[in-house]
């Protein structure tokens, strides 16, 4: 059972900028080869408490981006301040305020408890406290199996798991999550982002990278659109669904059938308000109470078809609008751009990130 946030506000100390801003990048850019840029034109912040979410396609940047703001690679231009400080001149003292867990693994060779609380000394938590953190993470991430064993015997779900809960041993103010469930069920999964989520609430920034696009819905507070290395969009899930979903379908039933004449008019209506009907093969042949159909803004249909149920005495059994989600919003910003860059695009988007048109890669 994941423990309420009373077993870790008073051991874990949060101590953001009094601005409430903990990090920003103004212009930042990333090139690995003269003129080939990896990340560019970067703007973006963070604050106090927020879970940030970077999503994209492969090579979109997002993983050279957490790179940039935990100091792991210098800018090439322009400029990012995590935590008041410059990334290029922080060093270790604005890593020490830091949390990273990247893809790449880091294992030793003493058990994995005791890997904990050494982990956690080496950044100076008191014993007692990192005995008991360390409970909480073999409890938190179902390691108490594999507490006594080396960590490159484990398997791979528990290396992942284990690479997580380590870092979190640490005080820190903000935490870089690139692609922390990767390899987790479904269940380990939704109670690391309860969590973290809970963590968040605490004070605790969080920037976090995933594939898994249900995650970022539902951890996200603001989500960064990558593409080819530059930043699409910057919003909240419900923003971006809002604007990008696209068409959502709407059904709509009667308790009887309408008239054909009725039918006719009411397709005639919605078609002049941007909607496509939709055919079943299962209502061939069937009483047609139900009329489906899809709508670029279907919720501002519903009280217009309301009414003119109303005029026409028809009355309506039930209406339903499919839900936006967010990879349908991701794959509406991004599904219908040429992956080639265009001229003016070459020179700062890297090319060794793009699909062949109308593919659509894995995120990460």
């Amino acid at each position: 059972m994941v423990k309420s946030s009373a077993g870790f506000a008073a051991g874990y100390r949060t101590t953001m900028p009094s601005d409430q801003i903990a990090l920003e990048t103004f212009d930042l850019g990333y090139a690995y080869a003269p003129g080939r840029f990896a990340i560019r034109h970067l703007d973006i912040d963070l604050h106090r408490g927020e879970v940030l979410g970077l999503l994209g396609r492969n090579g979109a940047g997002k993983t050279t981006t957490v790179r940039l703001l935990t100091t792991l690679l210098p800018p090439t231009e322009g400029t990012a301040v995590v935590l008041g400080q410059d990334v290029r001149y922080g060093g270790r003292a604005l890593r020490s305020r830091l949390g990273v867990v990247l893809q790449a693994e880091s294992l030793d060779f003493v058990t994995v408890e005791r890997n904990l609380t050494l982990y956690a000394f080496l950044w100076g938590v008191p014993r007692e406290v990192a005995k008991t953190r360390a409970e909480e993470m073999i409890e938190l991430f179902e390691l108490g199996e594999a507490r006594r064993r080396k960590p490159w015997a484990l398997s791979g779900g528990e290396r992942r798991r284990f690479q997580v809960a380590r870092e979190l041993m640490h005080d820190m103010e903000i935490l870089f999550l690139d692609e922390p469930t990767v390899g987790l069920d479904a269940i380990a999964r939704r109670r690391i982002l309860r969590y973290l989520k809970e963590r968040a609430r605490h004070g605790l920034s969080i920037v976090f990278t995933t594939h898994i696009l249900h995650e970022a819905d539902m951890l996200c507070d603001r989500i960064a659109v990558f593409h080819l290395g530059q930043l699409l969009a910057l919003d909240t899930a419900e923003e971006l669904k809002r604007k990008h979903a696209g068409a959502r379908e709407v059904s709509v039933t009667f308790t009887a059938p309408p008239a054909p004449e009725v039918r006719t008019e009411l397709a005639r209506e919605l078609e002049a308000r941007g909607a496509v009907l939709l055919e079943r093969v299962e209502d061939l042949g069937a009483p047609e109470t139900k009329v489906a159909f899809l709508a670029p803004h279907a919720e501002e249909l519903l009280p217009w078809l309301s009414h003119w149920a109303q005029s026409h005495s028809l009355e309506l059994e039930r209406m339903s609008v499919e839900e936006a989600t967010l990879e349908a919003a991701f794959l509406g910003m991004i599904g219908d751009l040429d992956s080639t860059p265009t001229d003016e695009a070459k020179g700062r988007l890297r090319p060794s990130g793009a699909l062949p048109p109308g593919r659509i890669g894995g995120l990460t």
